[in-house]
């Protein structure tokens, strides 16, 4: 059975608002428990066919476990998803910014006050669906303009979890990259080195010395990064490849193809059109399987050897139970978002929301059995 999660460990005031847990519940039986801090999947529960429910997602069991813990785990990331290299924002005229920096000289998953930091408003709670809010302030990030996020998280009969979120520039042209930092284990516990993946990508975006974009494109074949037919991340990761050494491990932005699948698109009342399928991950021992729908043009895969087994970040929850010690691999990340370091390089496209715009974006996590 699942973990059973207490909500006074999540109860709390911080920054001035109230931390919670939710526990969304959808007619085909898959549970998801979300925290308002940093709008983070606490728990992913999805039915085992014998009547229980199987962790999927690594979590902590508390909000202390995220504050001491892996600082972006199950998080919404924003407002720039990935890192911006040295902290260095390129306007539309050319000019530059500098941005806070938190990870060496660079700007990370929105520097080091970004929404893995802040605690959402609680706008709707219903039983299979929260809406959740925050606005992103120059004052906190560095980057002109302001944003309000408005995210709705749905869980439905199809055991998928929908998040959509729909944004609006304030005051000043400005710029948006979100996306979701579940780490997930489809066994709910061990390595997911034997995991399968799948993504439709025929290029990749390679990493200077510094982990940050070169501004070019590369062709995956022959490469570690070659997930266009299903392939254990085992065998991805044992390819010889300077990429690999340079980022310490598997952690790479995959260009999607055009859309051609036959899958059929995971639908909500509140998702929005453009959902093409990101990736597959499948786990053949339990059987299970976890498409990630996206609105984005690509997926950051990270296969997890940032999990290092410290104890005092890497302790959770695992197959059921507390107290698993997380190893390097024991989870991977898959995080559909827009290119990495995108205003930095002419190459890559970004969108620059005029103030009044709105957007819309989505990830769908849909559950399956092989």
């Amino acid at each position: 059975m699942a973990y059973t999660l207490s909500r006074d460990a999540f109860q709390r005031d911080l920054h001035g608002q109230r931390t919670d847990l939710f526990t969304l519940r959808g007619a085909g039986g898959l549970q998801v428990a979300v925290s308002n801090y940093g709008a983070r999947l606490v728990q992913v529960a999805v039915p085992d066919g014998q009547g229980g429910l199987v962790d999927v997602a690594l979590g902590y069991d508390s909000l202390q476990g995220y504050l001491d813990g892996q600082l972006s785990m199950g998080a919404l990331i924003g407002r720039w998803a990935g890192r911006l290299r040295a902290g260095r924002l390129t306007l539309p005229d050319g000019s530059h910014l500098q941005l806070p920096t938190n990870s060496g000289p660079h700007h990370h998953h929105g520097g080091p006050r970004g929404s893995r930091f802040q605690v959402f408003a609680v706008e709707d709670v219903q039983a299979d669906a929260l809406t959740l809010s925050h606005t992103f302030h120059t004052e906190d990030d560095g980057v002109p303009g302001d944003v309000r996020v408005q995210l709705h998280l749905q869980v439905t009969a199809d055991n998928a979890l929908h998040m959509v979120w729909t944004a609006q520039a304030l005051r000043a042209p400005t710029v948006l990259n979100l996306t979701g930092h579940a780490f997930f284990n489809l066994a709910g516990g061990g390595s997911t080195h034997g995991h399968r993946l799948q993504v439709s990508a025929s290029r990749y975006v390679p990493l200077a010395a510094d982990v940050c974009p070169t501004g070019a494109l590369a062709g995956v074949p022959g490469t570690p990064f070659d997930f266009r037919q299903s392939r254990r991340v085992a065998d991805a990761i044992a390819t010889p490849h300077e990429q690999l050494a340079l980022a310490g491990g598997l952690d790479h932005y995959l260009m999607l193809d055009e859309p051609g699948t036959s899958h059929a698109a995971p639908a909500a009342s509140t998702t929005p059109h453009g959902l093409r399928l990101a990736a597959l991950l499948s786990e053949p021992v339990s059987g299970r399987a976890m498409e990630v729908w996206s609105t984005a043009p690509g997926v950051q895969v990270y296969a997890g050897h940032g999990l290092k087994a410290d104890p005092a970040r890497d302790r959770g929850r695992g197959a059921g139970l507390g107290g698993w010690l997380w190893q390097p691999g024991d989870g991977i990340c898959l995080e559909s978002m827009e290119y990495p370091d995108a205003p930095n390089h002419p190459t890559f496209s970004v969108r620059w929301l005029a103030p009044g715009e709105e957007v819309q974006g989505a990830i769908v996590y849909r559950f399956l059995s092989l």
